[in-house]
């Protein structure tokens, strides 16, 4: 089998566990090393899968019972990210046949609550939530639970069970992103960073790609440092593009920044060049928005992105839910494939630049479907 981007929930081409901190070492700069581990794991995602992880993780076709209604309460759709995953999951519940609505979760808790309290009232046969964890709304989650409404969770965060959901989606794949940024950066730095993480806590996929970030990067790259800068995504084109100018005058030895969602990462880009700190920062972020993909097809200041496959992954949702509809046995947790992007390897992404996953991701749900 051809060894594919790491698919979580799932054993493929080894381990996806990327964060082992012993055993041998590969050679980075002067006096540094990168765990061997660590430079596999970031190396094995720079390819990308050629198969959807339900597949992977061995689902089995079925036939989807007709008539469902489905509601996605999606993050906050201003983010390019939420709103590629939500049109997504809309792709794929319409290519069942299924009647699709959506709320948008917004910038707070009150209005991720109003959402589940609007689903809850409409009487769906599923709620599909993408990034909106129960650390956002877990009153929502438990409505839905006594309602009998299953909720299938999508890149929350949250581990399988949270909040009473029947599925997780990706279930570890946000933590899994931050582990694959912090094994790239020490692979690209050859082990010596100073990074400045530049996150938020409105949506429950930020929260986990930063555990996962930090919980790898001394495992990845012990002579790294990184400094966590909190923003508030209510008001961050305003408020962050200031923080970042304080932080590169304070700290004259930066050299990397990285942004949990690629928004971040975009206003990064325009303060480094505008600090004219180009040759020595480099920018990471996390979602392979087509704007932040530009700047690396450039050559410019973004160096990484890694992306999960927006549109395989609201598929795989969609699936989720349909088994459940259907009666089907489903898992508690489903895997995602995610695809590290660098400057060498964006040769790999389609003509459209956006990364959807397998290139006949459609066409492979359908075989499962009958369709």
């Amino acid at each position: 089998m051809l060894c594919s981007s790491a698919a979580f929930g799932v054993t493929a081409c080894g381990s996806s566990d990327s964060g082992s901190g012993g055993g041998a070492t590969t050679s980075g700069g002067a006096g540094s090393a990168v765990p061997a581990a660590a430079a596999a794991a970031a190396e094995k995602a720079t390819t990308p899968a050629t198969k959807i992880a339900v597949v992977q993780a061995g689902l089995k076709p079925f036939s989807p019972k007709p008539g469902a209604k489905i509601v996605n309460i999606s993050c906050d759709v201003s983010i390019t990210g939420c709103n590629a995953i939500s049109n997504g999951v809309k792709a794929g519940v319409q290519a069942l046949g299924y009647e699709y609505t959506r709320c948008d979760a917004g910038k707070t808790p009150d209005r991720a609550t109003s959402c589940f309290t609007n689903a809850v009232n409409a009487k769906p046969d599923a709620i599909i939530v993408n990034a909106v964890g129960t650390s956002v709304a877990a009153d929502g989650y438990a409505a839905a639970k006594k309602a009998g409404i299953p909720v299938v969770g999508l890149f929350t965060g949250d581990g399988p069970g949270a909040g009473g959901a029947a599925v997780q989606v990706g279930a570890g794949g946000c933590v899994e992103q931050g582990k694959l940024m912090a094994d790239s950066i020490a692979v690209q730095s050859k082990g010596k960073a100073d990074i400045l993480f530049a996150t938020e806590s409105s949506i429950g996929c930020s929260v986990a790609r930063t555990e996962g970030f930090k919980a790898e990067l001394p495992k990845a790259c012990p002579e790294c440092k990184v400094k966590e800068l909190k923003f508030n995504s209510a008001t961050m084109q305003q408020s962050l593009p200031q923080q970042l100018q304080a932080e590169l005058n304070q700290n004259p030895d930066l050299t990397w920044i990285v942004g949990v969602f690629d928004s971040a990462a975009a206003i990064a880009n325009t303060q480094v060049a505008q600090a004219g700190k180009q040759d020595q920062i480099s920018v990471g972020g996390m979602d392979a928005d087509p704007a932040n993909i530009e700047v690396m097809l450039k050559k410019g200041i973004q160096k990484l992105d890694v992306a999960f496959a927006f549109g395989e992954t609201p598929w795989a949702a969609a699936d989720a839910a349909a088994r459940i509809y259907s009666g089907e046995d489903v898992p508690d947790s489903v895997p995602a494939n995610i695809f590290v992007v660098n400057q060498d390897n964006t040769d790999k992404l389609p003509p459209t630049k956006v990364w959807d996953g397998p290139t006949d991701y459609q066409d492979q749900f359908k075989a499962l479907w009958s369709k």
